[in-house]
């Protein structure tokens, strides 16, 4: 590719002092992230078509297993750019390259480049959530538990490698430890990389130099001006994984500092070395022998240098120019085509490497480093405040809501606003939409992400960049109240949609239960159903869902009522409501119930507060009680119908959840309740003959809770997401460790 003339204004970055960069920073045209991502669409495309192009003349890897260390390297970068690209076709070929594989790792148990494949089949458990895809990996780690390797260091025995022995294998397999460590929460993955990594890093590491000898037998050698000989590709495997350990590494883990202070020093030593056109040749310290840069081994340290600067490890005014350099000469080794040059081969003179010259290993290192030179493209020097947050258990959680303190957002840049406010995804390297909420004096910034079991992400809070669009979300949460007929209040998202009835239906004799609109689309149903009743009933799927639910005098989906000795006491319609929210990720209400207590005898009032989150079967309910009748009001009862007994019910009092599962018109429906607060005392399955009288329901005593606090919602199996009332089952207790055990969220200064 054509260099192209580099213009650097990095402000504060290449003067003297120690302030932080201040004022956004123009970058060359190669850091542009729109050619960023064009770039690496090309080198990945080229790649994927070229499937067994080799360097020429060498036979010797046509044809290679897809299994073997070399595709290693390729499936993380691979999968570095799937998750950023704008299309599945990435992620389709890694899952084709694993089916192909059948999830396994190569021919040998121990050898670190016999399971690098490891790596990407655990991130793509991670996106797939298929345990089969990680359990040939687990079962071969588990088996070097059980047996463990007890060989010296020494490289020159032959087939001596069932340790680490060699510089490469720390790229190759300590991340694939580290990552099983933080999916399945076992710390004796993490306790076995940690020593093995240490072995290996005392053997190896030359603690003058801030480099690691390729193996033993280059200890005593030297290269023709008499220096130590330090490979750079295998260096850069090493920094490479260095720092995927790190993304998975615990922030309290008793080692954390040692790999830090390697890390940085390895960084520092790289910087002091770096070539003037930015790319490190084959032996690091000694480029005149070897006058050709190598991009494999630049790849992995521009990748390493880029994430410390983004995750804080390093000081960008002194390693940004760097970073710079060395992404600007690896997009120089990229060919019109597509094809990556400049790569040493495998087993070949490292001294006569050519522009015509690649390998598969490069290319996985060239899609990594863009991936985090990406964030350094987006940021441009603007202030922007990390935050790790850390999913403590061991569940996937989906469309996670994660909420910040807006005071906090505002200490990551005063110039902030709710207007300009966005959110970055370090995974995706994507803005994410976000939604700012003021609510009882509180202002709340709101985003959503997914977690693995155990998974850490990273995100910065940023100003949103004027070169790169708003990101708009395609889905979106509604409420609305509904004049046009007979008063209805009605929500929904995604997945889901309600309504509870309003003034208009007061002489009806309907009650607060709730209802159920039964979707099957992710795009808002309410206001084209409403707008069409004149010519199309809602009680008829026209091929978006209906409404079939019967509520009637019962409960329906989520309704709240008094418990009087043997009576059970329910609200008629709502008087009033107020919008306090309305999407696009959360939506708020409230309704008041007034005139039918005081009828009942009652003198209270009912604030019920209703929230409802994009991509989650349940919505979240809040009743709290005033009137001079408050007081003396301590059973409640929260409840779904059971139709009559037609619905099958289930109760389970230790985890606070009533749940049922029937057919309506041949088509499987779960409803279900999750106490939040107060908790539960016991739960009661009601049976009578008398319509609407039979439930399933959760006994709460509100002791001194200003509030009873639950969720409610529903699954509908012709929706897709949920077909089975065993997947009922295994959504709502995942949904009831969500509650217990919410994610974490850690500031980084």
């Amino acid at each position: 590719m054509k260099k192209r003339a580099m213009v650097l204004v990095l402000s504060a970055l290449v003067f003297c002092g120690c302030v932080a960069v201040r004022k956004p920073y123009s970058l060359p045209d190669e850091m542009n992230p729109e050619q960023i991502q064009s770039v690496m669409a090309k080198v990945a495309d080229w790649q994927l078509a070229n499937p067994k192009e080799a360097t020429p003349p060498s036979s010797r890897s046509r044809g290679r297993d897809t299994r073997d260390w070399t595709y290693g390297a390729l499936y993380a970068g691979l999968m570095a750019w799937a998750q950023m690209a704008d299309t599945d076709t990435y992620y389709d070929a890694l899952m084709g390259f694993g089916e192909k594989n059948k999830w396994e790792s190569y021919r040998r148990l121990y050898h670190a480049d016999d399971y690098a494949v490891g790596q990407m089949y655990i991130d793509m458990y991670k996106k797939f959530k298929d345990p089969e895809i990680i359990l040939p990996t687990q079962k071969n780690l588990d088996a070097i538990l059980e047996s463990p390797p007890k060989s010296d260091m020494e490289m020159a025995r032959e087939g001596n490698q069932d340790r680490w022995n060699w510089c490469d294998a720390l790229f190759m397999a300590p991340p694939v430890w580290a990552k099983m460590a933080r999916i399945t929460g076992q710390p004796k993955y993490l306790d076995f990389m940690n020593a093995e990594w240490w072995v290996t890093t005392d053997y190896l590491y030359d603690k003058d130099e801030h480099l690691y000898y390729r193996d033993s037998r280059y200890f005593d050698r030297r290269e023709a001006n008499g220096e130590k000989i330090f490979w750079s590709r295998g260096n850069g495997w090493v920094l490479g994984g260095l720092v995927r350990v790190l993304e998975e590494l615990p922030e309290d883990y008793p080692d954390r500092g040692r790999y830090e202070t390697l890390y940085k020093e390895m960084a520092a030593r790289l910087v002091k070395i770096l070539p003037e056109d930015g790319l490190w040749h084959p032996s690091l310290l000694d480029p005149v022998s070897y006058p050709t840069p190598e991009a494999s081994g630049s790849g992995f340290y521009c990748y390493g240098l880029a994430w410390g600067i983004n995750h804080g490890l390093l000081d960008e005014k002194t390693y940004l120019p760097a970073v710079i350099k060395s992404w600007t000469g690896l997009v120089n080794c990229v060919h019109p085509d597509g094809m990556l040059g400049n790569v040493q081969p495998i087993g070949k003179d490292p001294k006569q490497i050519t522009a015509d010259q690649t390998e598969i290993y490069g290319v996985g290192s060239f899609l990594l480093a863009g991936s985090e030179v990406y964030k350094i493209a987006v940021r441009k020097g603007e202030k922007a405040r990390k935050i790790v947050v850390t999913n403590p258990g061991l569940s996937f959680r989906s469309s996670e809501t994660i909420s910040l303190n807006w005071k906090d957002v505002k200490k990551s840049d005063p110039d902030i606003t709710k207007e300009n406010v966005t959110v970055l995804d370090f995974k995706s390297n994507r803005l994410l939409v976000t939604q700012v909420i003021e609510i009882d004096g509180k202002t709340e910034l709101l985003f959503q992400t997914d977690f693995a079991p155990g998974e850490k992400k990273y995100f910065w809070i940023m100003k949103q960049s004027s070169d790169l669009e708003i990101p708009v979300s395609e889905t979106t949460t509604f409420c609305r109240y509904v004049p046009e007929r007979a008063d209805d209040f009605t929500w929904e998202n995604d997945l889901i949609a309600f309504r509870m009835y309003g003034p208009g239906l007061w002489d009806d004799a309907v009650n607060s239960g709730v209802d159920c609109w039964l979707k099957r689309v992710p795009y808002p149903i309410i206001d084209k159903w409403y707008g069409q009743m004149d010519e199309k009933t809602y009680h008829t799927d026209w091929g978006e869902g209906y409404d079939p639910y019967h509520v009637g005098s019962s409960p329906g989906c989520g309704g709240l009522r008094i418990i009087e000795g043997e009576k059970m006491i329910h609200s008629n319609v709502y008087d009033t409501w107020k919008v306090l929210e309305n999407g696009p990720i959360r939506s708020v209400f409230e309704l008041t119930y007034d005139k039918s207590w005081k009828v009942s005898g009652r003198q209270l009032v009912e604030t019920k507060r209703v929230s409802i989150d994009l991509g989650q079967q349940l919505c979240r309910f809040d009743s709290t009680f005033t009137g001079p009748d408050a007081a003396d009001i301590q059973t409640f009862a929260v409840g779904v119908t059971t139709h009559d007994q037609m619905a099958k019910p289930i109760a389970n009092d230790d985890r606070g959840i009533v749940s049922c599962w029937e057919a309506i018109d041949g088509e499987g429906l779960g409803t279900a309740a999750i106490a939040l607060l107060p908790p539960v005392d016991n739960t009661w399955i009601a049976k009578s003959d008398e319509k609407d009288k039979s439930h399933a329901s959760l006994m709460i005593n509100r002791g001194q809770t200003p509030a009873v606090s639950y969720y409610a919602g529903f699954g509908w199996a012709k929706a897709g997401k949920i077909t089975t009332q065993q997947q009922w089952i295994n959504y709502l207790e995942n949904f009831k460790v969500r509650i217990d055990h919410p994610v974490t969220v850690q500031y980084v200064e």
